[in-house]
């Protein structure tokens, strides 16, 4: 039973540490670098599990807390997707730090740029970049 926890909660914890992603508009004073490998743009697509891929559609929100501002709720980043899976194409929302339990196995943002936001310059929606992890359950690939 222990082990079958640490399987679906630790491994999809363990996605955000998988790619590396930064990005920015130059004009807003951040940073921009980003592999093109690892990260996609809003309508771009990205294979991430054999018949799995997603394409980020739209920024529903970024409450996130700014670098420079001291807040007292971390804030959260939520993101309409189109989710394409073999056969059947869904729509669904992700939120960072919430694996979605799907085909399978975990689907999360395994990394978001930009990373840092900064007051009074909120990122525009083609400013975003996206990279997404995927870990197959592999406690239910056994049961079966």
């Amino acid at each position: 039973m222990e082990s079958r926890f640490l399987v679906t909660r630790a491994l999809p914890m363990a996605l955000a540490g998988l790619t590396a992603c930064t990005t920015g508009a130059a004009d807003h004073g951040m940073e921009q670098e980003c592999p093109a490998t690892h990260c996609v743009a809003l309508g771009e697509r990205q294979q991430v599990w054999r018949d799995l891929a997603i394409t980020p559609l739209e920024v529903i929100e970024d409450s996130r807390c700014p670098a420079d501002v001291q807040c007292v709720w971390q804030g959260r980043f939520r993101l309409s997707a189109r989710l394409d899976l073999g056969d059947e194409t869904i729509t669904a929302e992700i939120e960072s730090g919430k694996p979605m339990r799907i085909h399978g196995g975990f689907l999360s943002i395994a990394e978001l740029a930009p990373a840092t936001l900064h007051q009074g310059k909120p990122p525009r929606a083609k400013d975003y970049r996206f990279a997404f992890g995927f870990a197959p359950d592999v406690m239910n690939e056994v049961a079966e």
